[in-house]
C-alpha cells in the first residue's frame, strides 16, 4: 500500500476521488497527493480514528495542514503504548519514491480518548467531513458499540460495507437525512475501487461532497 500502488490502483480503477484515511495518522496524504496530481487523481487528507467507545469514525479534510492538527490532538489523547512490529507490524510512513520516511513508534491501534459526538464535532468545525466507519461491522461501529446513532450527532455520511444491509438500518436513520455510502476500505491493493460511491458535485473537494451528502440525504427524507 505504498503511495504509488495506492494511485496507480486507483486509476486503475478509475475512481476520480480517494481520501488516505490511515488508522489515527495522516502522515502519508502528502505523498499520495503528490502522486496523485501527476496522475489526474484527487486525493483529499483525512484518518479513521478509533474513539474512546471503540467507534471508528472518518474524518476528511482538503487541507493536510488541518488533518496534520487533527492528528497532533489525537496522539495526544492515545495511551502512551510502544508498537510491537513482530506482533502488529511496521507503522510506516512512505514517501512518493517508496522511500520509508520514519517508522511510527506508538501503537496506533490504540483509541484516543474523545468520545465520537465531540471528536465528529470537532471535524465539522474545522471544515471537513464526518462519516461513521462501516456501520454494518460487528465490531468498531458506532452501532455495534452504542446500538443507535445519537440525536443531534455531526455526521454527514454513515458508511456499509453491505449496501444491500442499508434498508435494514434505514427506518432509524433515514428519517433525519443521513445518507449511507460504501467505500474500498482498502486494506490492501487490490481492494482499491472494489466498492464506491458516486457523487455529484459542483468542485470534487469538502464543501463539494458536503453539499451533494446533503442532498442525497434530503432524497432519502422524501422517499
Amino acid at each position: 500500500m505504498s503511495p504509488r500502488v495506492i494511485v496507480e490502483k486507483a486509476r486503475e480503477a478509475r475512481l476520480d476521488i480517494i481520501a488516505v484515511t490511515d488508522h489515527n495518522m495522516t502522515e502519508n496524504t502528502p505523498y499520495v497527493k503528490e502522486l496523485g496530481e501527476r496522475l489526474g487523481l484527487v486525493v483529499l487528507a483525512g484518518m479513521e480514528l478509533q474513539t474512546q467507545e471503540e467507534i471508528h469514525l472518518i474524518a476528511v479534510f482538503d487541507d493536510y495542514g488541518r488533518a496534520r492538527e487533527m492528528q497532533s490532538m489525537i496522539y495526544d489523547l492515545l495511551p502512551d503504548v510502544p508498537n510491537d512490529a513482530e506482533f502488529w507490524g511496521d507503522q510506516v510512513v512512505v514517501d512518493a519514491e517508496d522511500n520509508i520516511v520514519r517508522m511510527e513508534d506508538r501503537l496506533l491501534i490504540n483509541s484516543a480518548a474523545i468520545p465520537v459526538e465531540e471528536a465528529a464535532s470537532w471535524i465539522k468545525a474545522h471544515g471537513g467531513i464526518a462519516i461513521a466507519s462501516h456501520i454494518d461491522s460487528p465490531t468498531f461501529s458506532i452501532i455495534s458499540q452504542l446500538g443507535f446513532i445519537p440525536e443531534g450527532i455531526a455526521l454527514d455520511a454513515l458508511e456499509v460495507r453491505n449496501i444491500e444491509r442499508a434498508g435494514e438500518l434505514a427506518p432509524f436513520i433515514m428519517k433525519r437525512g443521513i445518507p449511507f455510502v460504501t467505500f474500498s476500505d482498502a486494506h490492501y491493493p487490490d481492494d482499491i475501487g472494489k466498492r464506491r460511491t458516486v457523487l455529484t458535485m459542483d468542485a470534487p473537494d469538502c464543501a463539494g461532497i458536503e453539499s451533494a451528502l446533503k442532498r442525497m440525504g434530503e432524497r432519502n427524507m422524501r422517499a
